[in-house]
């Protein structure tokens, strides 16, 4: 098996659940669809940026399906869903670039999907859990929430490499 298969299956996995959480409107069933050939051909196809234009045809899908009324928790997981098809998506690419086409990746790629999915559903976890648990959100915890992502969204940017 060449390295990125299997992440890009799983990435291709995760824009279908995507897509079926967000496609609650014509207009976003059409985003959600483009977003998901996007990300499949991307991955199967070591293309890092069309992976990327089809998580945002996706998010795009996501925010007209909050427009047409679909739920909290269902948006969410949408969301949820679109991070871990793009972040294997484009694992999936630089296995392809990187590595020779005989390299045994399949743990590596298990691993990080497997990762990636724990703490997105983790932190989807926390960011729905006020709306399911009807407990207000305090400003204190918002507050610490968007510290959290802030410093997260850092962490992930400056690599050991550098910039992405």
């Amino acid at each position: 098996m060449k390295p990125g298969r299997l992440a890009a299956g799983y990435a291709t996995g995760a824009a279908v659940v995507a897509f079926v959480l967000a496609g609650v409107g014509a207009l976003a069933t059409v985003l959600g669809a483009l977003g998901l050939i996007g990300i499949a051909v991307g991955a199967f196809r070591g293309r890092a940026g069309l992976v990327t234009v089809g998580s945002l045809g996706q998010f795009g899908a996501i925010v007209t399906g909050g427009v047409a009324g679909a739920g909290a928790p269902q948006l969410v997981a949408a969301g949820g869903a679109v991070v871990v098809a793009w972040t294997v998506g484009r694992t999936a690419t630089e296995l392809r670039a990187a590595l020779d086409t005989a390299a045994e990746s399949r743990r590596l790629e298990a691993t990080h999907a497997a990762g990636t999915s724990a703490v997105t559903l983790a932190a989807a976890g926390i960011a729905i859990a006020p709306t399911v648990v009807s407990v207000e959100a305090t400003p204190v915890g918002v507050a610490l929430l968007l510290v959290g992502g802030i410093c997260l969204t850092a962490a992930l940017t400056l690599t050991a490499d550098g910039p992405m």
